[in-house]
């Protein structure tokens, strides 16, 4: 390796939070200057624009929920990140498969479908809501509060290119009745 490319990944690492500069001189100027401090600032704020517009009802949950800076910023420092918007999006999505909360795991898997059919997949890919998944998308849109979870009741979100408008939903009780119905 270089010592060129050494100092650029030394840079990227710095950028990303991976460490620390040892070793080499100007990089611990850098790791050291409010400079850095500064380009990290750009880097976050604009992968999370670049998130916002690409993904905007996770983006927006998140948002709400006060995670989306820190979420956008703990996947930029530990993945390498796409410059494709596209991509960046998938990845990120993709992340947050396993979150703790409910809610942001079927958002973010709602919307990682949704992308992914309308790119053109054949996938048929199946979310379970604790909560009515239209209520919170219209919550999202319209700034209202989002709803609790419903006890005794799930919601099962199948999302595919070859479906009427690519979703369906459907609702279970506690009985495992299911309402089939299509949002809007």
């Amino acid at each position: 390796m270089s010592s060129l490319e050494r100092r650029q990944r030394g840079l990227l690492d710095l950028v990303k939070n991976r460490g620390s500069a040892t070793g080499d001189p100007y990089l611990q100027r850098v790791a050291n200057s409010r400079q850095l401090a500064m380009v990290r600032k750009i880097a976050l704020w604009w992968r999370a624009v670049s998130l916002e517009a690409q993904c905007r009802l996770t983006a927006g949950l998140l948002k709400k929920l006060g995670c989306l800076d820190s979420l956008a910023a703990d996947y930029f420092d530990r993945n390498a990140t796409s410059p494709f918007i596209e991509e960046l999006s998938l990845g990120f999505l993709a992340s947050l498969r396993d979150h703790d909360d409910p809610l942001i795991r079927a958002m973010s898997q709602f919307e990682f479908a949704l992308l992914k059919a309308r790119a053109g997949s054949a996938e048929m890919c199946e979310i379970e809501w604790d909560r009515n998944p239209d209520l919170v998308v219209l919550a999202l849109q319209s700034g209202g509060e989002l709803l609790a979870r419903e006890p005794n009741c799930r919601y099962r979100m199948q999302v595919s290119r070859d479906l009427p408008g690519m979703v369906a939903c459907s609702r279970e009780s506690a009985a495992h009745e299911r309402t089939r119905r299509h949002p809007a």
